[in-house]
């Protein structure tokens, strides 16, 4: 069998159109730069949390006054 006969290529009168692509989206992209810094707030926001929730904890155990079950 030779390569002449795995051409798979597609005629150019059988291909349809296709509209070329925007290049430029400033709304996609302020919409992504929102996203980002959106994510980065609760993502600071959380970390900051669990910061706090696991120094109240030590410190409740370094005190000794930390109580299991009530």
């Amino acid at each position: 069998m030779r390569n002449d006969d795995l051409d798979l290529r597609a005629d150019p009168d059988d291909m349809d159109p296709f509209p070329p692509r925007a290049t430029h989206h400033p709304k996609r992209e302020k919409s992504l730069v929102l996203q980002v810094a959106l994510g980065v707030f609760l993502g600071g926001l959380a970390l900051w949390l669990v910061q706090l929730g696991a120094t109240a904890i030590m410190a409740k155990l370094a005190m000794g006054t930390f109580q299991f079950g009530g």
